[in-house]
């Protein structure tokens, strides 16, 4: 952990957005949407410092996407903390226009346990239970047999993770649409409007098999999606040092990450951003500039400790394995065509202040918004920050 990082942890939320921090997320370009994004560093009040409101629905009204990873030892060990970050991001989801919740796998520790699938059960229950639409995929340790794709798991016999009983939850948001899902909920993928434009999100599993890569690629391939921007979620892709070939993982997924490379790469005119987790780092990782077309973020916060008085916090298990409950929150703003996104712990309850934890970055770089969908801002609209 950087030495910013370990001060920030005390820094407070007014001293966030009175310092640095807040011009970084906020950028050169999003000054003008102060009284939206201070909802964001705010989210106890739901209000700006003048006690105003974000509307809940507006056309090119910034929007969020809360994204979770690799909660496995929360499952195993901690799963109230679990359910204090759904809970969390419940709390919050009116005050920052949450449109969306994305997890990228390693829902549990150990696929064969019950007990872990019942505790991620009961936290994801959380979501279901007020109105949230919500999106996931298998990561290794889901697998029945660990890494082991082939040996299916046990996810879809609890309701947070059966498809046929979240889609009818998702179905029943108005700007949500359930689009698919393969495998008994391996793999998943939700479409819905927000911000003026429409977005299909899909889940896809650890290491996927053909026959899972050809479901995704057919839902790309669809006139029912042609208008939508994507975002594509493996559980595993690119490590936390932005490679696609590392030394551990590399051999184990060389074939899978070629396939869903060339997939990507065949459909550069809608897909926009990654993300995916499994890398176990302290803060992450997304490309310095978009890798054709798409911007790439990585984040897996499950081995930290969180304790800034500890010299292995990001190296060593802590025995309440508190980092996977961190929320990566991306806010998007079609109109200045930008994701500013933030970090929060919710252990420590504060946002994190390093680099990697809070960023912005261009939404759709070099790209023409013309043709795609009646409500898509024109490029005269768009403001690029580079």
């Amino acid at each position: 952990m950087s030495s910013a990082e370990k001060e920030g942890k005390g820094i407070s939320r007014r001293g966030f957005l009175t310092g640095t921090g807040a011009f970084l997320l906020l950028g050169a370009a999003g000054l003008g949407r102060w009284d939206a994004l201070e909802s964001l560093l705010n989210p106890a009040t739901g209000a700006n410092s003048r006690g105003i409101r974000p509307p809940d629905v507006e056309v090119g009204h910034p929007f969020t996407v809360f994204w979770m990873t690799d909660t496995q030892y929360l499952s195993e060990t901690n799963p109230a903390l679990f359910s204090n970050m759904t809970g969390w991001i419940a709390k919050n989801w009116t005050a920052l226009n949450g449109k969306m919740v994305v997890h990228t796998g390693d829902l549990v520790q150990t696929g064969d346990l019950l007990q872990e699938w019942v505790n991620a059960d009961a936290a994801m229950k959380v979501l279901r239970d007020n109105g949230i639409p919500y999106l996931w995929c298998a990561g290794n340790h889901d697998d029945i047999i660990q890494d082991d794709p082939t040996a299916g798991w046990a996810g879809s016999q609890f309701d947070s993770f059966n498809p046929t009983v979240v889609s009818s939850k998702v179905n029943g948001v108005s700007y949500a649409k359930w689009a698919g899902d393969y495998r008994s909920g391996m793999n998943t993928a939700v479409a819905f409007s927000a911000g003026g434009l429409k977005f299909l999100t899909v889940n896809i599993e650890w290491n996927a098999p053909p026959d899972a890569l050809a479901w995704f690629e057919k839902l790309l391939d669809s006139q029912e999606y042609a208008s939508h921007y994507v975002i594509v979620a493996p559980h595993a892709y690119e490590d936390a040092f932005g490679s696609t070939n590392d030394a551990r993982w590399g051999p184990v997924l060389e074939d899978f990450r070629q396939s869903l490379t060339d997939i990507m790469d065949r459909h550069t005119g809608n897909i926009f951003l990654t993300l995916n987790g499994h890398f176990a780092t302290d803060s992450g990782y997304h490309t310095p500039k978009p890798v054709n077309g798409r911007n790439q973020l990585m984040f897996d916060r499950q081995e930290s400790t969180d304790n800034p008085n500890d010299p292995l916090d990001s190296s060593v298990r802590d025995v309440l394995k508190v980092g996977g409950a961190t929320v990566t929150i991306l806010v998007f703003d079609t109109v200045q065509n930008t994701v500013n996104v933030s970090t929060y712990d919710v252990s420590s309850g504060q946002y994190r202040l390093g680099p990697l934890d809070l960023y912005s970055f261009p939404m759709l770089p070099d790209r023409d918004l013309e043709g795609l969908g009646p409500d898509v801002p024109t490029p005269s609209q768009v403001v690029s920050v580079g």
